[in-house]
């Protein structure tokens, strides 16, 4: 038993180990050592940080999330599956504790992040990029309209968990350090 959310893709044999790869139903996906990922999290360069962030979110659009929209046609289950996926993945829990689909918003808190766990402490800004990206890209494609998420407080720099904010660019306060860390302003 992995957890409730593999065993059943076990039972079903959609979730497969073959020529050395994973895969759930068709998606690819690999177990990688946080230690691997952590130097890409405290880059100390904004840009490159930047740019790690706009490539999540890019291939999340582009590749995860048409591959996850073939399990399901309802944006509600697609929201919720993409979460559970990446929960019992070991990315942290994750809870949705805002959602608007009017004003295409969203907040989304993580408890638990290994890389907010592994860094507590050892960082004077927000760390998870990957997150921040893999959230922009989902949400993009379940608000139909491109969406970017700033990291408004960090585990590892000092909050008590990891809150990211999901809405469009020109809705931030685009003069907050916080965002100008995090975003590219005015494109790439």
């Amino acid at each position: 038993m992995l957890n409730s959310f593999f065993d059943k893709y076990i039972f079903t044999n959609t979730l497969k180990y073959t020529h050395n790869n994973f895969y759930l139903v068709d998606i690819p996906f690999a177990m990688v050592p946080i230690d691997v990922l952590l130097e890409l999290c405290v880059l100390e360069d904004t840009q490159q940080r930047k740019k790690i962030y706009s490539s999540i979110k890019s291939s999340t659009k582009s590749k995860l999330l048409p591959r996850m929209s073939g399990f399901t046609h309802e944006r509600e289950k697609e929201i919720l599956l993409l979460k559970t996926f990446l929960s019992a993945s070991g990315w942290g829990s994750i809870d949705i504790i805002d959602m608007h689909f009017d004003s295409k918003r969203a907040i989304v808190v993580v408890e638990n992040s290994p890389f907010a766990n592994q860094l507590r402490g050892k960082s004077k800004f927000p760390v998870d990029v990957f997150m921040r990206g893999i959230l922009a890209g989902a949400f993009s494609v379940f608000f139909k309209e491109d969406v970017d998420c700033v990291e408004a407080e960090c585990f590892a720099s000092g909050g008590e968990r990891c809150k990211f904010i999901v809405k469009p660019i020109a809705e931030f306060d685009l003069t907050s350090n916080l965002v100008k860390d995090q975003l590219f302003l005015g494109g790439l």
